[in-house]
């Protein structure tokens, strides 16, 4: 007679499957903790592997909430982009429509996010930076503009006004959200023009 297992069996991953793992989880709490609080404790609960083990894939807790982070910029610049098959001949206007809902479903996190970079969190700066020069690219591209110094000062000052307005509206809307949609198109279009 054999002894069967007292719980089900640990499965061994690839290492980049179980940092992929560990990413996701944290992904997944986002929409309700900011990154700054999640606990490696709960992480690693989820993911069925002790404190330390996480530390075998990230160093520090730094490096851990750099990588969701990052996964979670990368999530919402896929999430902006104009969906295959729909209408090249204005981009915009669906692109601003998914940010609002992103920031609808994130809210807390993206204040967080926008705060963290503000606050002097270098890492979170570091992201933060590298999303919004890559979030300039996408808006040149899809207002089919030419890329120099001006526009992307000018489209950075359009984001930092579209992030705090976008975030407000949420709390507390005060207008349609096809107003907002209208105003936010608005200001772009009279700053790039």
């Amino acid at each position: 007679m054999t002894a069967s297992p007292a719980g089900p069996a640990r499965l061994r991953r690839a290492a980049g499957d179980r940092r992929a793992q560990l990413v996701q989880i944290g992904l997944e709490l986002l929409p309700t903790t900011p990154v700054q609080e999640l606990t490696i404790d709960d992480v690693a609960r989820r993911a069925g592997i002790s404190r330390s083990l996480l530390f075998h894939y990230f160093a520090t807790k730094r490096d851990y909430y750099t990588a969701v982070t990052r996964a979670a910029a990368d999530l919402l610049l896929e999430h902006l982009l104009p969906r295959p098959g729909t209408s090249a001949d204005d981009p915009v206007p669906g692109m601003l429509d998914r940010y609002v809902g992103w920031v609808e479903t994130f809210r807390e996190t993206h204040l967080a996010f926008v705060r963290g970079a503000a606050g002097g969190d270098p890492w979170v700066a570091e992201v933060y930076e590298e999303t919004r020069a890559r979030l300039v690219e996408v808006a040149l591209d899809a207002l089919d503009l030419p890329d120099d110094r001006g526009r992307r000062q000018l489209i950075l000052a359009w984001f930092a006004f579209t992030e705090d307005l976008v975030a407000q509206w949420v709390q507390e809307p005060t207008m349609s959200r096809a107003d907002l949609l209208v105003l936010l198109r608005d200001v772009l279009d009279r700053l790039v023009k």
